[in-house]
């Protein structure tokens, strides 16, 4: 059922397209318009920018883009119907739309995981197996609240019982397996539950699906922590535990913090503490590099207190850092984690710790290197010329001149001599300056046609008073016939031009034209008269063009035949046609 124009109009008036947009890519103001590195593309140079004014986002780059509508559907490969239902969620506007957002093998997966998410959660909060395994969440400090929005579970000690429960659903085995929701013996091909006797955290994508799982055993069993393997929809890669939740508070504080284990996380979502993140292991993938790249330009990394965590903090640190970055640590004290400070401190003092702890990550690095070299000249050595060529990423001066400061005095050399051996800086300062659009060099006959398509957009009487007459022997260059065939449809259910809603009716590849068209000056009195003279030039033009391939066959004709006076006289004829439809 087509969704009435009222409700789309209603929606795209309530729905701010720069919270939408900055709710995904870190976004700074320029002049009248907002701009960001383009989530659709890898770019070192912002060229995605927003306007506020006109409702719209367009990157200059690949193109992509256009209104609140047509921006969900391409960051969340979405239909129209189901970016309009979710726009329309905050508004209280229910749309019903029975198509996915995803694939439907891949949405077969997803329900599988919902399935076993409201089962597993029922298991642990009503039943007696789960009352070992709730009352140890409890002792650890896990609110009620906390677990049941977060639908936290158990699977219970038994080989077959989700195995069970999901061919009652009418799912098959190997569907389950290769959701990851079972285990299968490669000798006989037999199936049986992957998680048994296990804490469930169910795990959700960027779109707020659930995926899969973290399974923590509460017996001793090894591994501690048993992860859903990689499926269709569940790719490390691509994942940040918690993301979606935390999205929106990384884009407010522009600091997004990134911690090693998912019940830390979930402990700190107990506090005010909302902008932190899991990775799904210590080694980031380009995709989760690129991700937050987009989300934010200040990463920090709260990873435990031991020797591990400080070795993934060097290691992952030092890819951010040469990823242009700026980096920080919260350094949790020795053999504690995040959990641990909380339940030992208390959520207070952890909320002060996370305002006033932070440290730049060099400072962090310096620290951990001194210790390393304690009398070792050629480790010294080693590790302050290390420290001087990773300065070079440092793009701010301010805090490059702060941190030769804090090395210098933690290796107890002087200043100078540690700036003497600091690389040339291998990244500027980001520059925001969106570039220009590469205009394409018009004919004047396409000049004239964009002239014409232009008085259109912006008078619906014309447009349907001559809608007839703006047909393919006018209108000749290809985008500016489209962009009129569907203006023809918008003004049908509108009486006034808005951008942002007439890119609903347009191929999204036509979004660039429409922009341009949109910022083309042109004075408010237009005149029948003068749109006449346009439409007969137009069309006397495109009908010249037959007569000029009639003349150049001829003439060709009459060189063969050396027909001197009739080159003459075809020839006089054709600086006539042109002179007199030169465009």
């Amino acid at each position: 059922m087509r969704i009435p124009e009222e409700t789309i109009a209603k929606i795209k008036d309530e729905t701010d397209i720069t919270e939408l947009v900055a709710s995904y890519i870190k976004l700074e103001r320029r002049g009248r318009n907002y701009v960001g590195l383009c989530p659709f593309h890898d770019e070192k140079t912002p060229s995605f920018s927003v306007s506020p004014e006109k409702q719209i986002a367009h990157c200059f780059g690949c193109k992509k883009g256009g209104n609140v509508f047509q921006f969900l559907m391409e960051i969340e490969s979405m239909s129209f119907a189901e970016a309009a239902a979710k726009l329309g969620e905050p508004l209280n506007i229910k749309i019903d739309t029975e198509t996915s957002n995803v694939r439907e093998s891949d949405m077969t997966l997803i329900r599988m995981h919902d399935y076993m998410t409201d089962l597993y959660h029922h298991l642990l909060m009503n039943t007696n197996e789960g009352e070992k395994p709730l009352q140890y969440l409890r002792d650890r400090g896990f609110s009620t609240d906390l677990i049941r929005a977060e639908k936290i579970g158990f699977a219970p000690n038994m080989s077959y019982f989700a195995k069970n429960a999901l061919l009652e659903q009418g799912y098959n085995e190997e569907t389950a397996y290769q959701a990851g929701l079972l285990s299968r013996n490669e000798e006989n091909f037999s199936y049986y539950d992957r998680f048994v006797g296990r804490i469930m955290i169910p795990i959700k994508n960027h779109q707020g699906h659930h995926v899969g799982y973290t399974a923590r055993s509460i017996d001793g069993s090894e591994p501690k922590y048993l992860n859903t393997p990689e499926t269709e929809i569940f790719k490390k890669r691509e994942l940040f535990f918690n993301l979606n939740d935390a999205r929106k508070h990384v884009r407010k504080l522009d600091n997004i913090i990134l911690m090693e284990g998912h019940l830390d996380v979930l402990k700190v979502k107990m506090t005010k503490v909302r902008h932190i993140v899991a990775t799904m292991g210590t080694e980031l993938s380009q995709e989760n590099l690129n991700l937050l790249e987009r989300l934010s330009s200040n990463v920090t990394i709260m990873f435990d207190g031991d020797s591990a965590g400080r070795n993934a903090t060097l290691k992952v640190g030092d890819t951010l850092l040469k990823r242009g970055l700026n980096v920080y640590v919260q350094k949790i004290p020795d053999k504690m984690d995040p959990d641990e400070y909380i339940e030992t401190f208390g959520a207070e003092e952890f909320e002060q710790f996370i305002q006033d702890q932070q440290q730049h990550y060099l400072h962090f690095k310096a620290e951990v290197l001194r210790h390393d070299a304690k009398e070792n000249d050629m480790k010294f050595t080693q590790h302050l010329n290390s420290l001087a060529n990773d300065m070079q990423y440092v793009s701010d001066h301010l805090t490059a001149e702060r941190l030769v400061g804090t090395i210098s005095s933690i290796f107890g050399v002087d200043k100078q001599a540690l700036s003497g051996q600091i690389p040339k800086p291998v990244r500027q300062e980001t520059n925001y300056a969106i570039p220009e659009p590469q205009r394409q060099q018009l004919s004047q006959r396409q000049k004239k046609e964009r002239y014409v398509t232009r008085i259109m957009m912006v008078n619906r009487e014309y447009l349907l008073e001559y809608s007839d007459t703006l047909d393919g022997n006018v209108l000749t260059y290809g985008p500016y016939y489209d962009i009129i065939r569907g203006l023809c449809a918008y003004f049908e259910a509108h009486t006034v031009f808005d951008l942002s809603l007439a890119l609903n009716y347009l191929d999204p590849a036509l979004t660039d034209t429409l922009i341009e068209l949109d910022g083309m000056l042109i004075h408010e009195d237009v005149s029948h008269s003068e749109i006449n003279d346009y439409l007969e030039d137009l069309s006397g033009i495109r009908n010249s063009e037959n007569e000029k391939q009639e003349l150049y066959r001829r003439l060709e004709v009459a060189e063969r035949d050396n027909d001197f006076e009739l080159q003459i006289k075809l020839t006089q004829e054709l600086v006539e046609l042109n002179r007199t439809y030169k465009m």
